[in-house]
C-alpha cells in the first residue's frame, strides 16, 4: 500500500478523514459518542439549571435535580448507545450469514449483482465481467462484496462495543457537571455570591457549547467556528425555552 503524501494527509485533516489512517474506525466512534455525549450532557443539565432557576427554587434544588438529571440520562444515553451498537452489530452479522447461505445456494444470482454493481460504478459490461471472474475465486470476499452492494458499508465486525457506551456516558456527565460548577463549588464553602451563580453558570454552558461544536469538526469537516455557533444557538434555544418554562410554572402554579 502506497504511503500517503503529505498533500493527502493534509486534505484527510482538512475534511476530517485522518481517524481512517490512524487507529481506524473505532477512534472514530469513540471521538463522535464523546461529542455527541458532551453536546447532549451540556444541553439537558442546563435546562434542569434553567428551568429551576427561572421558577426561582433554591441552589439546593437546582443540584439535587442537576445531579439526578445528570446522572440518569448519562446511563440512560451510555447504555442506549451500547444496545443500539449491539443491535446493529448482530443485524450485520446475520445479513452477512444471510449473503454466505446465498451464494452458496445461488451464486449465478449473487454473481450478478456484483456484475451490476460494477456496472452502477462505471466499468464496462467486459471490465465488470473480469472483475467478477477474479473476485469469484475467493467465495468469502464475493459474501463480502455482496454485502457491501445490499448493505452499502464494509461488513467489519466491531470489536469492544462497550468503550462507545462509556464514552458517551463520561462525555455527558463531565461536560453536564460545568452548568453545576458555580452551585457545587458554592456548596462545599467556596466564596460564590448567589447572585452569580446562575450568570456563571450561564457562560461557563455557552462557552462549552461553543468548544464541543467546533470539535464537531473533527467528524463533520467545515468551519470549525461555524459548527461552534450552531451548537451555541440550539443549546441556547433549549436554555431559553427552559428558563421561560420556569418562570411560567414559577408564576402560575408555585
Amino acid at each position: 500500500m502506497q504511503k500517503p503524501t503529505k498533500k493527502h494527509l493534509e486534505h484527510l485533516h482538512a475534511t476530517g478523514q485522518e481517524m481512517s489512517l490512524h487507529g481506524g474506525f473505532v477512534a472514530g466512534d469513540l471521538l463522535r459518542a464523546a461529542v455527541y455525549g458532551a453536546n447532549d450532557g451540556i444541553v439537558t443539565t442546563f435546562a434542569v439549571v434553567a428551568g429551576v432557576a427561572g421558577a426561582q427554587l433554591s441552589a439546593d434544588v437546582i443540584l439535587i435535580l442537576g445531579i439526578a438529571n445528570m446522572i440518569a440520562d448519562g446511563l440512560s444515553m451510555g447504555i442506549g448507545d451500547y444496545l443500539g451498537s449491539v443491535s446493529e452489530e448482530k443485524f450485520k452479522q446475520r445479513q452477512l450469514s444471510m449473503e454466505a447461505w446465498e451464494y452458496k445456494k445461488i451464486p449465478e444470482i449473487e454473481q450478478e449483482e456484483i456484475f451490476q454493481m460494477y456496472r452502477e460504478k462505471g466499468y464496462s459490461a467486459d471490465d465488470a465481467k473480469k472483475l467478477v471472474e477474479i473476485h469469484a475465486k475467493n467465495p468469502d470476499h464475493m459474501v463480502e462484496l455482496g454485502f457491501q452492494s445490499e448493505m452499502g458499508a464494509v461488513p467489519e465486525r466491531a470489536e469492544h462495543l462497550w468503550r462507545t457506551g462509556v464514552a458517551t456516558f463520561a462525555a455527558f456527565v463531565v461536560a453536564g457537571a460545568l452548568p453545576l460548577l458555580p452551585y457545587m463549588v458554592a456548596a462545599v464553602g467556596v466564596p460564590v455570591a448567589a447572585r452569580m451563580q446562575f450568570p456563571i453558570s450561564i457562560g461557563m454552558t455557552l462557552a462549552a457549547l461553543f468548544l464541543v461544536g467546533s470539535l464537531r469538526t473533527r467528524l463533520t469537516g467545515g468551519s470549525w467556528w461555524k459548527n461552534g455557533l450552531e451548537i451555541l444557538g440550539v443549546g441556547s434555544i433549549a436554555a431559553v425555552a427552559a428558563y421561560v418554562l420556569g418562570v411560567l410554572v414559577e408564576r402560575f402554579i408555585v
